[in-house]
């Protein structure tokens, strides 16, 4: 293999694992873990992995990984403590409700060999919205959580959640329903998932093809190691064929890498499109 397809499959590492700044500071991680049939079926379309790989780019932080999983306590299990143990942050959407099939909890407590309690905040939570004292009721199976759980009521306004986050280690438990997933984590998200970076993202668009570009995409690659580049190709557009993204936790970097990338490729490639 040559030397130049070696610095290739370098740079691409360089560009999906890297996880460090310039200085060598670390970006936190995260994982996210999907759960429900309805997602594995096709029968329900995922909003959420997308919602939250936003969410947290935003906060600073590197999403690592997405899984889905099946309704099943074993898989889900098997794959929170597999996560736990690979990221900073776990965060799951779905399997939290009163039906036979939200076992979210118990499969978090399985992860971690705990026995699932009562609360008894969330007791009197589940008794006023059911409307019922049975312990044994399905409404009160959101009461039942795994036995080192914390809970996250706090909002980013100072106010409280009705139905707290609930957190186990590092694994924060999010609702499946797209509108109360919004709800609470940009309520919630900024305080739970903290990093002390940011990153700064640059973008423009090319009417040719993306191996037109490859020789001075690779150039600037390997230039600067610290900044990730994107190529992103778009059939059918009326205006561009491409799209480059440049972006990395320092904005003098960005700017550098992004002007220099610029600077390379022929004027004539650069198209102006409004995002």
């Amino acid at each position: 293999m040559s030397s130049k397809w070696l610095r290739r499959i370098a740079a691409y590492a360089r560009g999906n694992c890297n996880v460090s700044t310039e200085k060598g500071q670390k970006i936190p991680c995260a994982g996210i873990v999907v759960i429900g049939d309805e997602i594995l079926k096709g029968e329900v379309f995922d909003t959420n992995s997308t919602f939250l790989a936003k969410e947290l780019h935003r906060l600073g932080l590197k999403l690592k990984k997405i899984s889905v999983v099946s309704d099943d306590v074993q898989e889900i299990g098997d794959e929170i403590r597999l996560f736990s143990k690979t990221f900073d942050y776990v965060l799951t959407t779905g399997g939290i409700g009163p039906t036979h099939d939200d076992v979210t909890y118990e499969g978090v407590a399985l992860a971690f060999n705990e026995p699932l309690v009562l609360h008894p905040e969330l007791k009197d939570i589940c008794c006023e919205f059911y409307r019922t004292t049975d312990p044994l009721s399905a409404g009160m199976k959101l009461a039942y959580i795994p036995r080192s759980s914390r809970l996250h009521y706090k909002t980013v306004s100072g106010a409280n959640l009705s139905y707290p986050n609930v957190s186990v280690k590092n694994v924060y438990m999010f609702p499946g329903i797209p509108e109360l997933l919004k709800k609470t984590v940009s309520e919630v998200g900024p305080l739970l998932f903290r990093s002390n970076k940011r990153f700064f993202t640059r973008a423009f668009y090319c009417n040719v093809a993306e191996y037109r570009i490859i020789t001075e995409l690779q150039q600037v690659v390997d230039e600067f190691p610290s900044v990730q580049f994107g190529c992103y190709p778009k059939l059918h557009h009326s205006i561009y064929q491409v799209k480059i993204t440049v972006e990395s936790c320092c904005e003098d970097s960005t700017s550098k890498a992004y002007e220099r990338l610029k600077e390379l490729i022929p004027a004539h490639y650069i198209v102006d499109v409004e995002d």
